[in-house]
C-alpha cells in the first residue's frame, strides 16, 4: 500500500521542523559559549590591569619613569602613607614624653631634694626617643613599600596565570612572567635603584605579552611605552650603545603600528609620532636632561592614546 499524500507531508514538516530545533540549540549553546569566554576575557584583562598598575608603583615608588595614566593610584598612596607618618610620629611623640614624666616622677620621689634639677633629664630623654621614631630613615620605608607589592605581585601572578592559561597562554609566557618577577624579587633585595627600575620594566614586558594574549587593542602602545622607558633608564646610566638601541626598536616598532590607528585617534598618534621622532633625535646628542624631558613627554602621548583607545 502507498503512504497518502497528506502523511508524506506531514513527515516533511516534522522532519523540517526538528531540523530546525536542532540547530537553533546548536546557534544558542554556541553564543552562550561565545558569551562566557569573552566575559572570561574581561575578567582576566582586569587582573592583568591590577598587575600592571602594581608593577607602576613600584616604578613610582623609585622615582622612575612611569606611565602617566597610573599618577592617580601614586597620589592616593602618597596621600595615605603621609597620613600614616605624621600619625607615627605623633604617637612617638606621646610616648616618649609619657615615658619622660614616669621617669621623672619615679626619680622624684627617690632623690628627694634633687628632683627639681633632675626631672627634666628623663622628659629630654623621651622626646629624644620620639624624635629617633620620626627620623627614621624615608629609603627603608621606600624599600618597605617596594617590598609588600613586590609580594602582592607574587599572589597576584599565582592567581592570574591559571586564568590565562585556560584562554591559551602557553608555558612559556608563564615561565617567562615568573622568571622576571623573581629577579625584580632579587634586585629588591640588594636596594639598587637602577637594576630594580630595570627589572620592573622587563616586567612590563612580561604583562604586554599577555595583553597580546588577550587581544587587546592597547597592546601595541604598552609595548612602546616598554622601549621608551628602556631609553630613559639607559640614558640615566650613561649607557648610551644600550639607549640608542631601545630607541631604535621604539622607532622601529612605532613606524609598524602607528597606521593601524583609527580617525578617533589621529590627533593621539600625530602627537606620539612627533614625539618619538624628537626622543630618537636627542639620544644621538647624548643629552640625558633632553632625553628625560623628551621621554617624559613620549610617556604622556603614550598614556594618551591608551585612553582613546578605552573610550572607544
Amino acid at each position: 500500500m502507498k503512504p497518502s499524500n497528506g502523511l508524506f507531508h506531514r513527515t516533511i514538516l516534522i522532519t523540517a521542523a526538528l531540523c530546525l530545533f536542532l540547530t537553533s540549540c546548536g546557534n544558542n549553546k554556541e553564543e552562550e559559549s561565545k558569551k562566557k569566554e569573552q566575559q572570561e576575557q574581561e575578567k582576566a584583562i582586569k587582573a592583568l590591569e591590577e598587575i600592571e598598575a602594581l608593577n607602576e608603583t613600584i616604578i613610582q615608588l623609585l622615582d622612575g619613569p612611569s606611565n602617566p595614566g597610573k599618577s592617580e593610584g601614586k597620589k592616593q598612596h602618597d596621600q595615605q602613607q603621609g597620613q600614616q607618618q605624621g600619625q607615627q610620629q605623633s604617637q612617638g611623640q606621646q610616648q616618649g614624653q609619657q615615658q619622660g614624666q614616669q621617669q621623672g616622677q619615679q626619680q622624684g620621689g627617690q632623690q628627694g631634694q634633687q628632683q627639681s634639677g633632675q626631672q627634666g633629664q628623663p622628659q629630654e630623654q623621651g622626646q629624644q626617643q620620639g624624635n629617633e621614631k620620626q627620623m627614621e630613615k624615608p629609603q627603608d620605608k621606600i624599600w618597605d613599600e617596594v617590598n609588600k607589592n613586590i609580594i602582592e605581585l607574587h599572589s597576584l601572578f599565582n592567581e592570574y596565570i591559571p586564568v590565562a592559561a585556560k584562554l591559551g597562554a602557553s608555558a612559556d609566557l608563564s615561565v617567562n612572567a615568573n622568571n622576571t618577577l623573581n629577579q625584580l624579587t632579587k634586585m629588591a633585595e640588594t636596594r639598587n635603584h637602577n637594576e630594580v627600575l630595570n627589572e620592573a620594566n622587563n616586567l612590563h614586558k612580561a604583562i604586554c605579552d599577555y595583553f597580546v594574549l588577550h587581544q587587546d587593542k592597547r597592546a601595541p602602545a604598552k609595548l612602546l611605552l616598554f622601549h621608551a622607558r628602556r631609553v630613559m633608564l639607559a640614558s640615566r646610566l650613561g649607557d648610551w650603545q644600550t639607549a640608542d638601541a631601545a630607541a631604535n626598536a621604539m622607532k622601529e616598532l612605532w613606524n609598524t603600528q602607528k597606521t593601524a590607528y583609527g580617525d578617533e585617534q589621529k590627533d593621539a598618534v600625530a602627537m606620539l609620532d612627533l614625539s618619538v621622532s624628537n626622543l630618537v633625535g636627542v639620544v644621538a646628542e647624548q643629552n640625558q636632561n633632553l632625553v628625560a624631558i623628551k621621554g617624559l613627554i613620549v610617556l604622556q602621548n603614550i598614556a594618551e592614546l591608551e585612553k582613546s583607545l578605552e573610550e572607544k
